[in-house]
């Protein structure tokens, strides 16, 4: 349980930088932790790494908030996580 929650806790952050404001979050930074997050997620399994990708999907089917979700939907491709 502890690292589906931490998963979704890093979901939610991910799209949260993504969809920010400039003036919130600079696009720099946001690009920089982005890349790092993705180098990190490249070490994974393949199964530690489809299990990820699901975990978005279902809190993508979950999401009320069309931009969230389209974000989200787009998230694994974006991560590298799927060609």
């Amino acid at each position: 349980m502890l690292t589906e929650t931490l998963a979704r806790a890093l979901v939610d952050l991910i799209v949260t930088i993504d969809l920010s404001d400039d003036d919130e979050i600079s696009p720099e930074a946001g690009s920089a932790i982005l890349g790092d997050v993705a180098a990190a997620l490249n070490s994974l399994s393949a199964s530690d790494t489809d299990r990820l990708v699901n975990i978005i999907g279902e809190m993508a089917a979950e999401e009320d908030d069309p931009v969230r979700k389209e974000t989200m939907i787009e998230l694994p491709e974006t991560l590298g996580l799927v060609d």
